[in-house]
């Protein structure tokens, strides 16, 4: 994937998870977007602990929620864990 498709899938998912259309992945969504993505891969449904750290990794200006521009960070994060698999 190159990073404007990287763009794209980001956009496209952080649109799908953010439900009330905030403009941010609060952590109910987080928890919704991660315990899905485990599903769909087959793997243990993540603990809160899991969570918090994702989220504390992602929400750079600390304010409990995720930015779209923080969410590229995932996107990026997941390209280059499947790209090792």
């Amino acid at each position: 994937m190159n990073t404007l498709q990287v763009t794209e899938f980001c956009n496209r998912v952080f649109e799908k998870y953010d439900k009330n259309k905030s403009g941010f992945i609060e952590i109910d969504e987080l928890t919704t977007l991660l315990n899905n993505l485990a599903k769909e891969i087959n793997s243990q449904l993540p603990t809160q602990k899991e969570i918090d750290y994702i989220l504390g990794y992602l929400d750079t200006n600390n304010d409990k929620k995720i930015s779209r521009s923080e969410f590229q960070k995932l996107g990026q994060l997941m390209v280059k864990i499947l790209a090792s698999v």
